[in-house]
């Protein structure tokens, strides 16, 4: 096998990871390479995953969200009242399941089986008509009350014993739901890099993923692994203890990798843990037992691992432990590591509940406010059926649940496309409109920051252009917990 080495595959595995030996990252040559080959500084489309539930899947902002979630990784399982306009309207996609689930009624117990949170995108349908009073409006089917304060009502009653019962826990990849987003981050880094011919492959099976492959010791080689191309943005997992893997191994012990530099070949923070062959386990890496290693030696000059941006994930089988050791639990030949999640642990809640209530909601209240320029729904509210006195109703039972949630009280929705920068406050003063397209972003993005649990924001667009990754935790940081015992 000395003479096995494959240029094809070298060069494979520096495209996928953009990089070029002793240069580094291609990206100063982007203005000259992009034009020729448009897809290599094309950005993973992974940003999260797991099962996330969305009610109201089949309203304009339900198919939004759907939409947005399903190209970030998510698996949906999209609540609905018709099936046949479900089937009609929402994507074809194998990770979409599709469930009959009207909130005006008691919910089916299993609704939320297996899921990380539900996206509630209900509302009540309000539609043009001229022959109605004034405003023109009129509400079309089960009432504000039915929809939205029943509606919530029997939503937590599904929620509330399901979502209490879960541990505290990020997850970085859910393979459970294995999408295809989140295969597409991992690329394979063996020691082809180095004259070796070791070759290793990642795919997905139903429920799980797998790591395979041939490691040999020929040509001075000895390791496989998969690593994550880099993360844009880097993963937040400040407040959390460690690393949790779900696995079924072959017996061997493997390394785990996180690199909180965007360098390619610069310290990895590393941890070693053993499998039991064809059983699977449950392995928790402390953050606190990972050391700062640089091409397999210990690095007694690096920093500490900074928790707060992690640009990339790798799993590797290595014939070396650090520093010359020889890996105890290592053999040539073929391996073998299913993977069914990696997740951080031990940290705060992430929501549970993220609700889209409405601008508006508090202004039927206050009885000094100029109605003038307000919204319809405003200046109409009790022609409509209350409907905002019952979306506010719908909110401060959510509040009362114990439950992490988020509520998000949007201005006027519209279709156009988004890419707007949105402005996010409190205190019910927004006027404006933004995009369901832009809103359904910044829903998804609530799902893995801590930060957003227990608060209420409204949001609306600028004129000005959104940034390409918007630091949402500091923006929210920003703004008062709706509870007082709480950050």
């Amino acid at each position: 096998m000395a003479n096995n080495w494959e240029l094809g595959r070298f060069l494979d595995t520096l495209r996928f990871f953009q990089t070029l030996p002793f240069v580094g990252t291609l990206e100063p040559l982007r203005p000259v390479l992009a034009p020729l080959l448009p897809d290599l500084f094309k950005p993973p489309a992974y940003r999260g995953s797991g099962l996330v539930v969305v009610m109201g899947a089949t309203g304009r902002t339900g198919q939004a969200v759907v939409k947005t979630l399903l190209a970030q990784g998510y698996a949906v399982r999209a609540g609905v009242r018709d099936r046949a306009k479900a089937e009609s309207v929402l994507p074809k996609a194998p990770f979409l399941d599709i469930v009959v689930a009207d909130v005006t009624q008691p919910l089916p117990a299993d609704l939320l089986q297996g899921s990380r949170a539900v996206i509630n995108c209900v509302g009540a349908k309000v539609q043009p008509n001229p022959n109605a009073p004034p405003p023109g409006l009129e509400i079309v089917g089960a009432s504000p009350e039915a929809v939205e304060f029943e509606g919530m009502r029997h939503l937590l009653a599904c929620a509330q014993p399901y979502f209490q019962n879960q541990p505290n826990t990020y997850p970085l990849f859910d393979y459970r739901y294995p999408t295809p987003p989140l295969k597409e981050v991992w690329g394979a880094l063996d020691d082809v890099v180095m004259g070796g011919v070791s070759a290793s492959q990642f795919y997905l099976k139903d429920h799980s993923a797998l790591f395979t492959g041939l490691v040999s010791t020929e040509n001075s080689g000895g390791f496989v692994s998969i690593r994550t191309r880099n993360l844009t943005p880097p993963l937040n997992l400040q407040g959390y203890t460690g690393i949790q893997l779900r696995v079924r191994g072959d017996g061997q012990r493997y390394k785990f990798f996180l690199r909180s530099d965007p360098a390619w070949d610069g310290v990895g923070y590393a941890i070693s843990f053993d499998t039991v062959a064809d059983q699977w386990i449950t392995v928790e890496l402390p953050f606190s037992h990972f050391i700062p290693v640089f091409r397999a030696r210990t690095a007694t000059n690096a920093p500490p691992l900074n928790v707060g941006q992690i640009y990339s994930l790798q799993l590797m089988l290595s014939k070396f432990e650090y520093d010359g050791a020889l890996n105890p639990h290592f053999r040539p030949g073929t391996l073998s590591l299913e993977i069914e999640s990696i997740q951080a642990y031990g940290g705060l809640p992430l929501p549970r509940v993220i609700q889209v209530s409405s601008a508006g909601v508090t202004r039927p209240q206050q009885a000094d406010l100029d109605l003038k320029g307000q919204p319809l729904a405003v200046q109409y509210n009790d022609q409509l059926g209350g409907i905002l006195t019952w979306k506010l109703a719908a909110e401060n039972m959510l509040r009362q649940s114990g439950l992490p949630y988020t509520i998000v009280r949007p201005c006027g929705l519209t279709d156009q496309p988004g890419g707007k920068e949105l402005r996010l406050d409190q205190g019910d003063r927004l006027t404006g409109s933004l995009s369901r397209e832009d809103l359904a972003a910044f829903l998804a993005s609530l799902l893995n920051l801590p930060v957003a649990c227990y608060r209420t924001v409204e949001v609306v667009a600028t004129d000005q252009a959104a940034e390409a990754y918007p630091n949402w935790a500091a923006r929210l940081a920003q703004l008062p917990s709706d509870c007082l015992d709480r950050p």
